[in-house]
């Protein structure tokens, strides 16, 4: 009964949609590569055909974006082992399949992994940092390859976790996209329109576990990017990542409320944002950069340090066109003055970076 409630939901979601591709992601997080791989074999169902009560042809084209992060992951955790998703996708689901390494964008890849070490271990600094490459590589890929459809794999609780997430970082202009069903974003670079689709945002994670043991038998190791770097971080609640600790908010609050994950997504789509006169994107997150009026932000933000504040702002490039939120995340980090002047950063962040205003 869950099968089919699963695919008939994914069905009629996508029906309308003529050309669309999944990311499957090697996350930090076992519940993420569980819900991509969820999404990937529902969609597999849905373009051939094979549930029982309907044989009826879809047209839909799918295909799967895998971001393979073996080379950061081995970096930092001692014991990690790669996922291999090859199988499952190309022949269990059977559907085109490409793997694209995260450090491919880079130059040299070394500077990815310096860039990481250079970033606090603790709160989700390197986390944050990863997803914001990944975003980049998805993006660019889908334009460059004529999709205008891009599914993630967040089920609700997902959802709900990121949505708090992303309001404790100060990125509160992106509370409605990260909660929507379906939202449009517009890629500063070129202005192409990419639609962008949470289908399993009506579910959660024990659905998904159901849904996954019915139809795979994949295991899904847990690993946080830099828990094993020391004992200070290893001692905290989640191992000091912001990420994961809303994450297991969520599912203990869930576990007693069974309503609480619909009741967040369900309030969050009520909120309404003042539309800004004018919108500039960060260049990093390529959400949209409001200003700095809180004083609390103010003070958060420069962090008491008005002096070195001001040094970046007159000496580094791209200063002023990073984000609120980004700027927090880079406030930790050692050799500030190369990540504002995006000093060995991928050229197609830098190439955004120099078209935005």
């Amino acid at each position: 009964m869950l099968y089919w409630i699963c695919r008939t939901y994914v069905q009629n979601v996508f029906e309308t949609q003529i050309y669309w591709f999944a990311s499957l992601e090697d996350s930090n997080y076992s519940s993420n590569s569980r819900n991509s791989t969820a999404l990937a074999k529902m969609a597999s169902d849905v373009v051939h055909s094979t549930c029982a009560h309907n044989k009826s042809k879809m047209f839909i084209e799918v295909h799967v974006l895998y971001i393979n992060e073996s080379f950061i992951m081995k970096e930092f955790i001692q014991e990690y082992q790669p996922q291999d998703y090859t199988n499952f996708v190309t022949n269990e689901c059977k559907l085109p399949f490409q793997i694209v390494d995260i450090q491919s964008i880079y130059p040299d890849p070394q500077i990815l992994l310096k860039q990481l070490h250079n970033l606090s271990e603790s709160g989700s600094a390197r986390e944050d940092f990863v997803r914001l490459i990944k975003q980049h590589i998805i993006y660019d890929y889908a334009i460059k390859n004529g999709y205008q459809n891009i599914c993630f794999g967040q089920n609700g609780q997902r959802l709900a976790a990121d949505l708090f997430s992303q309001l404790s970082k100060g990125r509160g202009l992106s509370l409605q996209s990260a909660t929507k069903y379906n939202f449009q974003f517009t890629y500063p670079l070129n202005q192409n329109k990419l639609q962008i689709l949470h289908p399993l945002k009506e579910l959660l994670n024990k659905d998904i576990l159901y849904y996954l043991r019915l139809k795979s038998n994949i295991n899904f190791p847990n690993f946080i990017l830099g828990q094993h770097l020391s004992n200070i971080v290893k001692n905290k609640p989640a191992q000091g990542n912001i990420d994961h600790l809303l994450e297991q908010f969520i599912d203990k609050l869930q576990e007693g409320f069974p309503s609480t994950t619909f009741t967040v997504l369900s309030s969050a789509e009520k909120v309404t944002i003042k539309p800004l006169q004018q919108q500039s994107h960060c260049p990093l997150c390529l959400e949209i950069r409001d200003q700095v009026y809180n004083r609390l932000e103010v003070e958060t933000l420069d962090n008491s340090n008005q002096q070195l504040i001001n040094y970046l702002r007159a000496n580094t490039k791209y200063y002023n066109k990073i984000c609120f939120t980004c700027n927090r995340m880079l406030q930790s980090a050692q050799e500030l003055e190369n990540f504002y002047n995006l000093k060995g950063f991928p050229p197609l962040i830098i190439q955004i970076a120099d078209t935005i205003q």
